[in-house]
């Protein structure tokens, strides 16, 4: 089993602040959020409700995180031709068997873990390496009117087939203070969530937006500049006492978008700045009689003296744009310049909004019970495809096979090629060290070959857990050897042994850590698979050519707290539903490293608002 060092309470200087102590893992997030009863960074700020009808959508509180290398491989070969096709033996008993022990076991009382160590909080301006996993768009709206004037107005009808897609699509919008606590904490979303922003302060915003918003019960902000109340401008604009009834509804969030609405804020001086970010601020405040807390670039333009400055006065986020550079918030590059999509572009881009992974929990704990899912990512120049969920297992087949047609007729969802494998004879299913499987049981390896593999990660595979611990030949080459790990692996059903750590304990893998390992330092298209930091298994392949240790930074990034990488290069192969999604013919393998749909998935949590 994975060791969790304990560590002995550090004596604590009581001048440290309470974020200070978070993120050092001296203090539990659930006391932290005890500290800040009330932070506007992830509470709601207190509205007047009067003369409001709509049901709430507002902030969540902090979220509750307490849950209920391959040795003897010799130079690059190209793919071998594939053996004559062999019908898989019919395994479906096997998988049964696999998804109703799990079940069973989940039924089973157990005591609540402890707080986990925080280490995905990160303090402001950073966003929470989980929260850049997630998939959240903004959709930035200006003037709805009747008739257009430029290109980028809406009607009201338009807007409204805009509400109707959303809901259609099972899309949530969500409130901005929300956002903001995903995007420090890493807290999930809703499934599918999105951001609705409406820049300026025009007269349809109270005309048309308004009424919408409460008609669907959706969330938005409003992004205002101080001068365009006082309806001076060519076109319509909101007045105060309009503004005041929209910022008392909890369905609304006000924003300041300056004084003025300066083209550019970069060419002003330090006062003029100085006036468009701070009284801008001040003047909304005592009009509103609310916090305002987020602020919006005229036109996206900012620098690293704007953003500073819009830092120092006080808000806690702030939007962009950039009409070349459209982004998911994810891909921001701090809660200071977060990007936003014109909404011309929502029915392309809302069907792909994703709320992320489910909260990070204790590197004990492992979540066995959510739907498998695939998703392509583009790291560095880095393609990858990975595939999170399931019941995780192996498979070790009788020949050697692509995945497709060894996995047919069983119930796997996804499988990524597996351990290491003679290449001796080509239908060979010989694996290089011990190999355990649900269908095929235990087979020792070969003692020579055994000793090439010490300290490699031993994969051990049990109906609660998984563990990865370093290979003693001595004593790992026996079933009663795998079951004396640890008191969870004797119900061990799944075991082999892998090529290197990628990432170990929620690190990174320095080149040092992968030894004489053959070719770990030369870009190859790369297999591996582990656990996430929300305890859910991943198996996935490289697209493109990469390193070693390359790789296991990337995989640190995409929130991978261990991963091990599996027979790569020619051997590399990922299959999905049925399909292989390599877009080669790989080298046919005899196993594989297997996701099996939960029997009753669970949706991932999201903490209620106001809970």
């Amino acid at each position: 089993m994975q060791e969790v060092k304990s560590t002995p309470t550090p004596v604590v200087s009581t001048t440290q602040s309470p974020e200070d102590l978070l993120n050092k893992g001296f203090l539990s997030l659930q006391k932290y959020c005890e500290s800040l009863p009330s932070n506007p960074i992830l509470t709601s700020p207190a509205k007047n409700t009067q003369n409001t009808t709509e049901n709430t959508q507002a902030t969540p509180q902090c979220p509750n995180w307490v849950p209920g290398e391959k040795v003897l491989e010799t130079s690059f070969q190209k793919p071998e031709a594939t053996v004559p096709e062999k019908k898989s033996p019919d395994w479906l008993q096997f998988f049964n068997h696999i998804i109703t022990r799990t079940a069973n076991s989940q039924e089973q009382d157990t005591p609540p873990s402890p707080p986990p160590k925080l280490q995905s909080v990160t303090p402001s301006p950073e966003l929470n390496r989980q929260a850049r996993l997630a998939r959240v768009p903004i959709f930035m709206y200006h003037d709805i009117l009747p008739q257009k004037q430029v290109f980028f107005d809406v009607t009201p009808e338009e807007l409204e087939a805009h509400f109707q897609q959303l809901q259609k699509e099972g899309v949530t919008p969500v409130s901005p203070d929300w956002l903001l606590a995903h995007l420090r904490t890493g807290v999930p979303l809703p499934a599918k969530p999105v951001l609705l922003s409406f820049d300026d302060g025009y007269g349809g915003h109270y005309e048309y937006v308004y009424p919408l918003l409460k008609k669907y019960n959706f969330p938005a902000i409003f992004s205002v500049y101080v001068k365009k109340m006082e309806g001076k401008t060519a076109r319509s604009s909101l007045t105060w006492e309009q503004l005041q009834e929209m910022a008392s509804s909890s369905l609304v969030t006000i924003a300041s978008h300056s004084v003025n609405h300066p083209r550019d804020l970069r060419q002003l001086s330090e006062q003029e700045l100085s006036s468009e970010v701070i009284d801008s601020k001040r003047i909304l405040q005592e009009r509103l009689g609310i916090p305002i807390n987020y602020f919006t670039y005229p036109e996206g333009k900012l620098d690293e003296r704007v953003r500073a400055r819009v830092i120092a006065a006080g808000y806690q986020m702030a939007f962009s744009m950039d009409d070349a550079d459209e982004k998911f918030v994810g891909d921001s590059p701090d809660l200071f310049t977060i990007g936003r999509f014109g909404q011309s572009r929502l029915g392309e881009i809302a069907p792909l909004a994703w709320g992320g992974y489910p909260a990070p929990v204790d590197p004990t704990n492992f979540n066995f019970n959510v739907d498998i899912e695939k998703r392509e990512y583009k790291v560095n120049n880095t393609e990858l495809i990975l595939i999170s969920g399931g019941i995780p297992g192996t498979f070790h087949a009788d020949s050697r096979y692509q995945l497709p047609d060894m996995l047919k007729d069983t119930q796997v969802i996804a499988a990524v090629d597996g351990g290491f494998f003679s290449l001796k004879y080509l239908d060979s299913n010989t694996m290089i060290g011990p190999v355990l499987s649900g269908n095929r049981g235990f087979i020792p390896g070969n003692a020579s070959e055994n000793l090439k593999l010490r300290d490699r990660p031993l994969v051990l595979i049990n109906p609660h857990s998984v563990s990865f611990i370093p290979f003693v030949p001595e004593s790992h080459n026996t079933l009663e050897g795998l079951q004396a790990t640890s008191p969870e692996n004797k119900g061990v059903t799944d075991a082999f042994v892998g090529a290197a750590w990628l990432v170990r304990n929620n690190t990174p893998q320095p080149a040092a850590n992968f030894g004489k390992l053959y070719d770990y330092d030369i870009n190859r298209h790369r297999a591996f698979w582990g656990i996430n930091l929300a305890g859910m298994p991943v198996i996935g392949v490289t697209k493109t050519p990469v390193d070693s240790v390359s790789l296991g930074e990337i995989l640190h990034g995409l929130g991978f707290r261990d991963a091990v990488m599996l027979d790569s290069g020619a051997s590399t192969s990922l299959s999905y539903q049925g399909k292989s999604l390599v877009g080669y013919t790989p080298r046919p393998v005899p196993h594989a490293v297997v996701l099996v749909a939960p029997q009753n998935p669970q949706p991932i949590p999201t903490q209620s608002p106001n809970n």
